[in-house]
């Protein structure tokens, strides 16, 4: 297992050579990419195996005028996306994969999985707007522990299994990271969402292939989403 010395998009050229150095055992590698960069660097250094782009639903934007704490101020390179968007007068930032990158991932033969993040729907609208944690913020901040990369992948994997992009009980390579770029990868045991704990059929962490050692964990209410 590889750890790196800080979370973040710094971690990603190495997470992608991870990757192609195990990719050989599985089929299918499932990337959380908002902007579908990363999704797009994977395809175009791995061109055997069923790469799938997860991103996020409608409605979700990266409040530019709340980002001056957190993690984009924690993080030097989310902090100078933030700078940048700030220098340019942008206020809200849609988290969708780009024009540019869907006609590229097309061209890669990349599905995109688009819906309802399992742990972070209404949930989180629930805890955002009405002030009241559910037992799922519970399970999702406990793994945000280990890594935020390590929720994301989970979610990542049950959204493309309820896609039906991927089987269930299928390995699979899942890599995600701290808000953008890549920064943690495992192996993971795939299932619909509705089979999360099903004593057989049920989703497993198999190998953690790469972490941050201190993981950045966003405060609860993440004021900088809506």
């Amino acid at each position: 297992m590889k750890v790196f010395e800080r979370p973040g998009p710094i971690n990603t050229g190495k997470i992608i050579d991870i990757l192609k150095n195990s990719a050989f055992e599985y089929e299918y590698i499932v990337v959380a990419s908002v902007t579908g960069d990363s999704a797009v660097k994977i395809a175009e250094t791995i061109s055997d195996k069923k790469i799938i782009c997860v991103t996020c639903p409608q409605g979700m934007y990266w409040e530019v005028e709340e980002m001056d704490n957190d993690l984009f101020s924690d993080i030097p390179e989310l902090k100078a996306v933030r700078d940048e968007w700030v220098k340019q007068g942008i206020k809200r930032v849609p988290m969708n994969v780009t024009e540019e990158n869907r006609m590229k991932l097309k061209d890669l033969n990349v599905d995109i999985v688009r819906g309802t993040i399992p742990l972070f729907g209404p949930s989180f609208s629930m805890r955002l707007h009405l002030e009241r944690p559910t037992s799922l913020d519970v399970m999702a901040k406990t793994l945000e522990l280990i890594s935020p990369g390590t929720l994301v992948a989970m979610e990542s994997v049950l959204m493309a299994t309820d896609a039906g992009i991927i089987p269930e009980n299928e390995l699979v390579l899942a890599c995600a990271g701290t808000e953008i770029g890549l920064d943690t990868a495992w192996v993971l045991k795939s299932c619909a969402s509705a089979n999360l704990f099903h004593p057989e059929k049920g989703f497993r962490f198999v190998e953690l292939l790469a972490k941050p050692g201190i993981a950045a964990s966003p405060d609860i209410k993440i004021n900088y989403l809506r």
